[in-house]
């Protein structure tokens, strides 16, 4: 492996053009962030200089056969093997996907980055803290991590299969030939949310009653990726240790970049909460580390950026007419009438005034929800001039809760969506609207019998 991992750096200089480099400090210090305010004194920070910043791509523009996909493969195994030598080593494979295991399978709450506002900073800097282990394990520093661009290329890429390939994982549920479905890459809905809070999530739970509300590029591209490719991605616990995870979160981090360049309305939350919320993970030599969000909002801070923020606008706009999903009716579909005296109705009509479509949440009282993933697409049906309408509002795959928290996960169920004025309208009217959840067949899988069961259906403005 010695002389493997020469090889390939060698190759990779050779490339790169690169003659003497040295490696990222990780000490004590200040971290000077420009968003969001003043810098704030951290325990932990990182100084980069600009010259070994390092540009993260996208995998499936580079060749298999290339030195930088050689040299990400032998940090991989290097890390692999530490961990075969022994599982505890904290500059081992597993020990780094046992991170993701303690901040996003947990059932100490204070301790859960998903289901709010703080699951972008923290994968981000999750990250962060795979290039680091990968940049010392291979001594190169301009080592970067990739991104999956999915929305350009809706398969797994190459790199990611064969025999003897550390970026292979034999517990995926997909193949090389397999394709992601259009409406499960729609990142156009979350990049046109004009609010954080709609884009990225609401702040955690505090008290039994608040709702909890994901953000609407969690619910949405996020998951759907993860539970299409099945497998460890398909879990909370395990999905860390699969090596595509760092592809589709590194186009997710990527995609929150992009949200902020959107629009200039497109603002990053100012609450102290937020911006002042302690990080944790490991650094490039194992050792923990925290950060406070504020610190991890400016990605060249943290020693890289992206080559480009281009997404196939196929994914990036509303979906032509040609490519939204029909309506596919089934004994397995969720119906479930619209409380429309409990909705905001006025306040979301208001809304759309000169708009075609705007931001709301639907809400739902759980009454029962899967052990599994839930993958539905959603609708809003009803009847009108003796013709039934099918509204496509979104894809969305719900995840399982942890029991031990239903004091505060348990109380309803939120999906943050885009609705069209024409609905609006139609409810306005008076007219009956059911809300329609349609489960999706994934790869490898059929779907679940039972129906999921929710009541009392509204849709509100958060």
């Amino acid at each position: 492996m010695k002389d493997s991992k020469h090889t390939s750096r060698r190759a990779f200089i050779q490339k790169t053009g690169i003659s003497v480099l040295g490696l990222p400090l990780v000490s004590s210090g200040v971290l000077g962030c420009k968003n969001n305010g003043a810098q704030k004194e951290n325990t932990n920070s990182i100084a980069v200089p600009s010259n070994s910043i390092v540009v993260r791509r996208n995998i499936a523009d580079i060749p298999v056969n290339d030195p930088e996909i050689q040299l990400l493969k032998d940090g991989i195994t290097i890390l692999k093997k530490r961990s075969e030598h022994s599982p505890l080593d904290p500059m081992g494979w597993n020990a780094h996907g046992l991170l993701h295991t303690a901040f996003c399978a947990t059932s100490i709450y204070a301790n859960q980055i998903h289901y709010n506002w703080y699951v972008w900073p923290w994968h981000r800097l999750y990250l962060w803290s795979l290039e680091q282990k990968l940049q010392k394990a291979v001594g190169e520093p301009k080592l970067a991590l990739h991104y999956w661009d999915w929305t350009k290329e809706n398969k797994i890429p190459e790199h990611f299969f064969g025999e003897n390939n550390p970026l292979s994982n034999d517990y995926r549920q997909v193949g090389p030939e397999d394709t992601i479905p259009l409406d499960f890459m729609n990142v156009g809905a979350a990049l046109r949310a004009k609010n954080y809070k709609t884009f990225g999530g609401h702040p955690a739970i505090k008290r039994k009653g608040e709702p909890q509300l994901d953000g609407i590029a969690e619910q949405t591209f996020h998951n759907n990726i993860h539970n299409w490719i099945g497998g460890q991605m398909a879990s909370f616990s395990e999905s860390g240790f699969d090596p595509i995870f760092y592809g589709h979160h590194g186009n997710c981090d990527r995609i929150w970049n992009a949200w902020q360049a959107y629009d200039t309305e497109n603002q990053l939350p100012n609450e102290e909460e937020w911006l002042d919320k302690k990080l944790y993970v490991t650094d490039g030599n194992g050792k923990p580390v925290e950060f406070k969000i504020r610190e991890v909002l400016n990605t060249e801070n943290l020693g890289y950026t992206f080559e480009n923020l281009d997404f196939n606008k196929s994914c990036e706009n509303p979906l032509e007419e040609v490519d939204i999903p029909v309506r596919d009716k089934s004994a397995n579909d969720a119906v479930m009438p619209l409380d429309t005296e409990a909705s905001e109705m006025n306040a979301i009509y208001t809304q759309l005034d000169n708009k075609e479509r705007t931001h709301i949440v639907i809400h739902f009282s759980r009454v029962q929800l899967p052990y599994h993933a839930y993958c539905a697409r959603v609708y809003f049906e009803y009847t009108f001039q003796g013709k039934n309408v099918s509204k496509y509002s979104g894809t969305f795959t719900i995840l399982p809760i942890q029991d031990l928290d239903s004091l505060f996960l348990a109380s309803g169920v939120h999906l943050q969506v885009e609705i069209e004025k024409e609905v609006a309208e139609v409810i306005a009217a008076g007219i009956d609207v059911n809300v329609i959840f349609e489960p999706v067949s994934l790869p490898n899988r059929d779907i679940s019998e039972g129906k999921l069961k929710l009541e009392n259906v509204t849709l509100k403005l958060m």
